[in-house]
């Protein structure tokens, strides 16, 4: 303990010379650091002193000029936060002195019943026992200081009636009530399922942990009626010599909301995903019923007619018979090439560059004015998977198909990159053009971007009436 005193600054406010000069004399016979020993015979004095002079350690006599007994110590009190205050008394007074530690004094000494060894006893733990006050002081200052200016609500409740007994601005401004209606209330009354029982059950499960309890997501009521959720955090303490628990409540109603809202939006474009698909198979089929129906059927129709034909002409059986072979080679011809554009093409044995040129074969044929280039830059078959190779291949089949139902283009560029880590697909066309802010997305682009998307991939389209369309999909690979 001598390590932590340093040079003390006395003050002794006696107005007895004898009782001065007997105190001085047991100062001395101490070991104590003392730097200096002020002396005031008044309370008066001793206020101006304490005023304008730092000090230490402050000995009281109860009996001046100009006060005494309990007064002489609180009229001092405001100047003495910071002061070990050691009262020195008289037999009779000691009732009084009682009376003043209970009120902040260190310590007292009774005149002529103390000597060096309990004078220097009594200032060594006066000192020890301001600087422990001191220190509890500072902690409940910065615990309140947190707690009130901390920027999320907390409050403390009473463990046995739930009634609030502190809250801090946050508490108060974030429910909408004022200090003193919110102290009127109790947990029961902002939670929204506050049963008693259950709270009760809850109370004494936290009471029995020394560490803090996450309490989980609850519905809060605010004054105004509006219900909030909070995340809420409790803590079990001892308020005023009272159990209590200490609550932190973090409000996520407008996390909650947005994870609603993000579920809904999924929801929905799970549904117009799956609206997509379903068209996009209504559409293929009536496309293949069209083609069977209208070329198909047809091409097998008049073939039929020349075998039956053939069948009663003897002279023209070899001509018609000609002329249905053809026929029947070009049916096969047709449905080739349609079973060819509904099968997954085999990639893996293939490859996907090679899948990509056979379709613009295909192309070319339907349009032989319509003239289709393939850019590739830094990529090969090895940096793509099988199943990004397989989107790479429809999006890009899907697109020419547009091209060449609605562009009116003449010129076609399909270019496949390594962009970074993505795999970008460009299809640009000279074609007539939309406008992107007011056209109305079809099935085509619709499937091209919920393909993109299985592969947390981007689609951005490039298009004004008259000058074109360049459609770019990105891939992280």
């Amino acid at each position: 303990m001598d390590g932590d005193i340093r040079h003390i600054h006395i003050l002794v406010v006696e107005d007895n010379p004898g009782d001065l000069f007997l105190f001085k004399e047991f100062l001395n016979g101490t070991d104590l650091p003392v730097a200096e020993v002020r002396h005031a015979a008044s309370l008066a004095e001793a206020r101006q002193l304490l005023a304008i002079h730092s000090v230490d350690l402050l000995f009281l006599d109860l009996s001046l000029p100009d006060s005494f007994g309990l007064e002489s110590y609180t009229l001092l009190q405001p100047f003495t936060q910071r002061v070990a205050v050691i009262l020195l008394t008289g037999l009779n007074d000691t009732k009084i002195a009682m009376q003043a530690l209970v009120m902040g004094a260190q310590d007292y000494l009774v005149k002529g019943d103390f000597d060096e060894k309990l004078l220097s006893r009594a200032i060594r733990y006066s000192l020890e026992r301001l600087r422990n006050l001191q220190y509890l002081r500072e902690s409940e200052e910065r615990y309140r200081e947190l707690f009130n200016n901390n920027p999320m609500p907390m409050w403390v409740f009473d463990a046995k009636s739930f009634r609030f007994l502190e809250a801090n601005s946050s508490a108060v401004q974030h429910y909408g009530y004022t200090h003193e209606e919110f102290l009127g209330k109790s947990l029961a009354d902002i939670r929204l399922d506050g049963n008693r029982d259950e709270l009760r059950v809850e109370v004494e499960a936290v009471r029995e942990k020394r560490d803090g309890v996450k309490k989980g997501i609850r519905q809060h009521v605010k004054k105004n009626g509006e219900i909030i959720f909070v995340d809420i955090a409790w803590h079990s303490i001892s308020y005023k010599n009272q159990p209590a628990v200490l609550v932190l409540a973090n409000d996520v109603t407008e996390r909650i909301q947005l994870e609603n809202e993000l579920n809904e939006q999924r929801v929905t474009r799970q549904r117009q995903i799956t609206e997509a698909v379903i068209l996009a198979q209504e559409k293929e089929r009536t496309e293949i019923g069209k083609e069977l129906h209208d070329n198909v059927n047809q091409i097998l129709g008049a073939s039929n007619l020349y075998i039956n034909t053939a069948m009663t002409d003897d002279e023209m059986r070899q001509e018609l018979l000609e002329r249905s072979t053809e026929l029947v080679s070009k049916a096969i011809n047709e449905i080739r090439k349609i079973s060819k554009s509904l099968i997954t093409p085999g990639l893996r044995e293939i490859g996907l560059i090679e899948s990509v040129e056979d379709v613009i074969d295909d192309m070319k044929l339907a349009r032989a004015d319509l003239g289709i280039e393939l850019d590739l830059q830094n990529i090969t078959e090895e940096q793509i998977e099988d199943k990004r190779k397989l989107t790479v291949f429809r999006i890009v089949q899907e697109q020419l198909n547009n091209i060449v139902k609605h562009a009116r283009a003449t010129r076609v560029l399909i270019r496949l990159s390594m962009e970074g880590s993505d795999l970008v697909v460009t299809v640009a066309d000279n074609g007539v053009g939309f406008d992107v802010g007011r056209h109305r997305k079809g099935v085509g682009i619709t499937n091209i971007i919920s393909r993109a998307e299985l592969f947390s991939g981007t689609v951005e389209i490039q298009s004004q009436p008259g000058e074109g369309t360049t459609l770019t999909v990105s891939l992280p690979t």
